[in-house]
């Protein structure tokens, strides 16, 4: 079994150029962020794999991304959206664009019930696509979703490169080693 994780385009979304936003601002920016068609559309080595299935966020970034690598049917997977965790910042506070940046990835990577349940549902779906020992899946998402997925691929012995936060559009590819028995090593 091979599961190929590749992280949507690049979206073309000028940041703010208002200094101080509020929570509304901030959930503004986001949500045009989320319904641009403006990708930056590139091509990228599947590896020569035979990706066999082809699971997709449903955000446009992602499906967009999976039409344009992936040639068949996409299942847009809810539980493969992005963490929506901008219900937990303060309504009280105006701060520059990049502060909120980083609050919104303190709380995606702190323990709360949104979290827990976000990661219950990805630890899921995974689970069923190993459950069914469906081969060579490709699945298109996003950067905090992929970093959940390799954790528990690692965790269920599938093994693969590490990726960056910058990165969209790259295949990363994990998969069960083999291991070589030692008789077979002579």
């Amino acid at each position: 079994m091979r599961i190929g994780l590749v992280r949507h385009f690049k979206v073309n979304q000028p940041f703010p150029n208002k200094f101080l936003l509020s929570k509304g601002e901030v959930i503004k920016w986001f949500a045009e962020y989320d319904n641009t068609k403006n990708i930056e559309y590139k091509n990228v080595d599947l590896s020569q794999i035979n990706w066999q299935h082809c699971y997709s966020s449903p955000m446009i970034r992602a499906v967009g991304t999976a039409n344009h690598i992936y040639n068949g049917p996409i299942s847009e997977i809810t539980e493969l959206k992005e963490l929506d965790i901008l219900h937990l910042l303060s309504d009280k506070l105006k701060l520059p664009f990049i502060i909120w940046a980083i609050i919104v990835r303190i709380k995606s990577f702190s323990s709360n019930k949104d979290t827990n349940e976000f990661k219950s549902r990805i630890v899921d779906f995974l689970d069923n696509v190993i459950a069914n020992n469906e081969s060579n899946v490709l699945i298109v998402s996003h950067w905090f979703v992929m970093r959940v997925i390799r954790k528990e691929l690692i965790k269920r012995g599938l093994s693969g490169d590490n990726f960056k936060s910058k990165e969209y559009g790259t295949l990363y590819v994990y998969e069960r080693r083999v291991k070589q028995r030692a008789s077979d090593k002579l």
